[in-house]
């Protein structure tokens, strides 16, 4: 019985094996491809690959080979058992193409399927991986451009107008999907924090946690709800070689139905550190009004949303190179994350909004 309320529990290990002999074996079985070149991607919780395959196939269901390759992606232990979620997110990526908005196609394994579950081993172990194959998108991810007020405007535009058109997208599986990475589950965190060596910093983070209760949980039913892309950091947004438009987006696994203005706290949370200037959110802001002005409620509850967001991306970074701490990526936003928490938190409500052209 698949169940969709699975949320990671402290301890539990959910992280697919990997290796290159795992990757050609599931190319070749699933997909009857051959990789001339595999390089690992970065990832959180799943196992992700960029294969160049030879032009020479035996897949009924696949017409040409992509120059450009694929990504082979291993889905984690626990998001493998929402078979429904993944049917979704397969979905959304169908339909976005069709509506000119820039994302990996799914490709179908010769069975005709969008993904497949397979048994794979670690440490002795058994368990089920959910196994996709994707259109690689090439281009330059937004990390390694340089930070303009131009760039964050076509960002805050881009992140508006990817909500807009998946209003008219709508799947069951979202209906009572739940995550450790929604902003909903942010009071789950307290269960993680102890991940955090810090004794000022894990105070700091109870703050943001009961505040985030207090000021937005509460008034969640006041707020205009949607399917949100969850996750619009700096290594999911492609760009253009001169750094100014935004040409893709990848990485829909945290896909869910929540308040349309979490996308814009998250997208905020990783601009921001990726300027390393609270200030510049004001672009970013600027550009997503372009096309949905926010209400005077989603104004007062910004800054808040936008801590816990940095809040929870700490707490889980920390837990998580707790428990694999090989996996650098995990680190990312460690010491930026903290010292712009530290200097957004502080801050009064009036000013924060000054900065961020909020005020009337």
């Amino acid at each position: 019985m698949e169940t969709n309320d699975g949320v990671l529990t402290p301890g539990q290990r959910i992280r697919p094996p990997g290796s290159e002999q795992i990757v050609l074996a599931l190319l070749d079985k699933l997909y009857k491809l051959k990789a001339i070149k595999i390089t690992e991607l970065n990832a959180y919780d799943d196992r992700n690959y960029h294969v160049i395959c030879e032009d020479l196939h035996e897949n009924p269901h696949m017409t040409t080979i992509s120059k450009n390759g694929y990504v082979l992606k291993i889905v984690n232990s626990l998001d493998s058992r929402k078979c429904r979620v993944i049917d979704a997110q397969n979905e959304i990526l169908i339909f976005l193409n069709q509506r000119h908005i820039n994302c990996p196609l799914p490709v179908k394994n010769v069975k005709g399927e969008y993904y497949s579950l397979e048994t794979l081993t670690v440490q002795g172990y058994e368990n089920s991986y959910a196994v996709r194959l994707l259109v690689y998108l090439p281009g330059v991810m937004l990390n390694r451009m340089s930070i303009t007020s131009e760039l964050l405007r076509n960002v805050g535009r881009f992140t508006s107008k990817l909500d807009t058109v998946l209003k008219g997208f709508s799947h069951s599986a979202y209906d009572n999907h739940k995550t450790l990475w929604m902003l909903t589950s942010v009071p789950d965190l307290r269960r993680f924090i102890y991940a955090v060596s810090n004794d000022y910093e894990r105070d700091l983070a109870h703050q943001v946690i009961h505040a985030f209760e207090e000021d937005v949980l509460r008034v969640m039913p006041k707020l205009e709800q949607g399917i949100i892309h969850g996750d619009l950091n700096e290594q999911n947004i492609v760009v253009n070689s001169n750094g100014t438009e935004v040409t893709a987006v990848i990485d829909f696994g945290d896909t869910h139905r929540t308040c349309l203005i979490f996308e814009l706290a998250i997208t905020l949370c990783y601009m921001m550190l990726q300027a390393g200037d609270l200030a510049m959110g004001k672009y970013v802001i600027e550009g997503y009004q372009d096309i949905r002005k926010l209400t005077n409620l989603e104004k007062k509850i910004l800054k808040v949303t936008v801590c816990a967001r940095i809040c929870q991306s700490l707490v889980m970074g920390a837990y998580s190179y707790l428990n694999d701490p090989q996996n650098d990526y995990l680190l990312v936003t460690q010491k930026s994350g903290w010292v712009l928490l530290k200097n957004l938190w502080p801050i009064s409500q009036e000013e924060v909004l000054q900065r961020w052209g909020l005020t009337d």
